[in-house]
């Protein structure tokens, strides 16, 4: 390492406003100020303020850098309507320097990416995506700036489990062989190769553009030598200032801002040497970048005309997450399964708990609502499938408790319970997507609704039944699923947010009442 750095972790906080002229650290001339965001996932009133950030910053100092750390094209209405469009106009407006992938870049498929990367004018960095066939990296791995007499290398990095977060299907071919490959076994040794690199090409430091959280960041970086800051995204963690040690137990700075523009995070790398970091909360910065929010304010009257039309109301909030601890089943999850079941003529509905992205507010209900809850554009289908494919589908949904992660599965027509008093047994192939049970299973009690008899009776294995649900794990192994003895019924009956909106006008009558308040007790929790 070609400085000695000096990292101060816990410094005082102070409010951050234009009119005081005060950022969170203020930087001299010759200091280097990076400013970085990560998850935004669409919370696009954050933008004009980080333009704010980067105009006071640069009255301060000759070296400001803007970076994103991945997720950004999707996870509202407004960004899926336009498949990320939108939001590429906002970060050209505010002059981004570098971004990392982060998983949902890849919603809406490799060809609409690669667009999306040509509009944008930032400096896209991930140095673990390639293709097979040709074994070339679809971008850059690495670029590096000098600022006055000292050399930065910016190493991108994105997680090596984005086929299973994002749609496996984007990345095979018609036969199902994988196209491009995130280097998920050796990613260590690949990351270490870059910053050599960067380090016999002269950078003084390294700061590394991830989207990889904080499950597998840590152990990356303690497998590593040469990097001196991570700016990190993918689990929404907050973290100011958190020091890692690599390899040779050197303090690393690690710094994550959350979600949705909660922070913007600020990097200064001083002119002595020494790295300071911190989170400057966006609520108490007051925006005034006119081109910026002139932008959002064009993007929002665009959107306005199909968002703000009314579709119905609730009578109550609808929640994402049980409140229950006996039950993991979600008002919200609930609803969503029971259109998907009524309106493809299944047995059975499904819906991953990952798919679900905003609760539904009490009142009056938008367009824009209901796009919020279900943003991802995917189409309804109808299979028929085993009870033996079910069981592990169910399993399979089970296997990392206590967390409930996206690929959780929310059902209709369907009950059952979940012993946590054991360990997982499903077995993963190397991309993450189910290939068997091995060992003792935590669901059981299984059971299905016979609307002839207007009762749950046991599922059987060796019989076969109809379910509905989106295309997105029923069909392309989304979030690892693997039903694999589907055969397709229908394919293509609508997007899911129509879907919603259909059950809501036509089974619910404009109205959710109080069925959908609180959990029903579909899936609890075995003693």
């Amino acid at each position: 390492m070609k400085n000695k750095l000096l990292f101060l972790a816990l410094l005082p906080t102070f409010l951050f406003s234009l009119s005081a002229a005060q950022a969170q650290f203020p930087a001299g001339k010759d200091d280097i100020v990076i400013l970085f965001e990560n998850d935004v996932h669409g919370a696009v009133e954050g933008y004009p303020v980080l333009a704010d950030m980067q105009d006071l910053m640069g009255q301060q100092s000759n070296y400001v850098v803007t970076i994103s750390c991945g997720d950004f094209l999707s996870g509202t209405s407004l960004g899926s309507y336009s498949q990320g469009g939108y939001i590429v106009r906002l970060m050209n407006a505010v002059g981004y320097d570098f971004y990392t992938l982060g998983n949902h870049e890849f919603d809406y498929g490799v060809p609409m990416l690669k667009k999306r990367v040509s509009q944008l004018k930032a400096h896209p960095l991930c140095c673990n995506l390639s293709e097979n066939a040709s074994g070339n990296m679809l971008f850059d791995s690495y670029a590096i700036r000098t600022y006055g007499s000292k050399k930065v290398a910016f190493v991108g990095i994105t997680t090596p489990n984005v086929p299973t977060t994002s749609t496996p299907a984007f990345f095979q071919d018609s036969v199902g062989q994988w196209l491009y490959t995130f280097h998920s076994e050796h990613l260590d040794s690949l990351l270490q190769v870059c910053v050599d690199e960067v380090r016999d090409l002269g950078a003084d430091y390294v700061v590394l553009i991830a989207h990889v959280g904080e499950t597998d960041l840590p152990p990356l970086v303690s497998k590593t030598t040469g990097i001196d800051v991570v700016l990190d995204g993918h689990s929404h963690s907050v973290l100011p200032h958190t020091l890692l040690p690599n390899r040779e137990g050197r303090p690393v700075l690690w710094t994550s801002t959350g979600t949705k523009f909660k922070n913007i995070g600020q990097v200064v790398i001083s002119k002595s040497g020494a790295i300071y970091s911190d989170l400057i909360q966006v609520d108490n910065v007051h925006s005034q970048k006119a081109s910026v929010s002139d932008t959002l304010e064009a993007i929002l009257r665009d959107y306005s005309a199909v968002g703000g039309r009314k579709v119905g109301c609730s009578e109550g909030e609808l929640i994402r997450n049980s409140t229950n601890k006996e039950l993991l089943d979600s008002p919200l999850g609930n609803l969503c399964a029971d259109a998907y079941r009524q309106l493809s003529g299944a047995q059975i509905g499904l819906i991953n708990r990952g798919g679900i992205r905003a609760d539904l507010h009490r009142g009056n209900l938008t367009y824009d609502d209901l796009y919020s809850v279900l943003p991802f554009d995917n189409q309804m289908v109808l299979i028929e499938v085993s009870g033996q494919c079910l069981l592990d589908a169910l399993e399979m949904a089970a296997r990392h408790w206590p967390k409930l992660d996206g690929g959780f599965l929310q059902v209709s027509g369907l009950t059952f319970e979940v012993d946590f008093s054991h360990p997982s047994s499903v077995v993963l192939d190397s991309n993450g997507i189910f290939l068997r049970v091995d060992g003792s299973r935590r669901v059981k009690n299984v059971n299905v609704y016979n609307p002839q008899f207007g009762r749950y009776e046991p599922l059987k294995p060796q019989c076969h039944y109809t379910v509905g649900g989106c295309e997105y794990f029923l069909l392309h192994h989304g979030d690892g699923h693997n039903f694999y003895d589907a055969k397709v019924l229908s394919s293509n009956m609508g997007l899911d947010v129509q879907v919603l909106e259909k059950f809501l006008s036509e089974s619910l009558h404009g109205i959710i009442g109080s069925q959908y308040l609180r959990s029903q007790g579909r899936i609890k929790i075995s003693n």
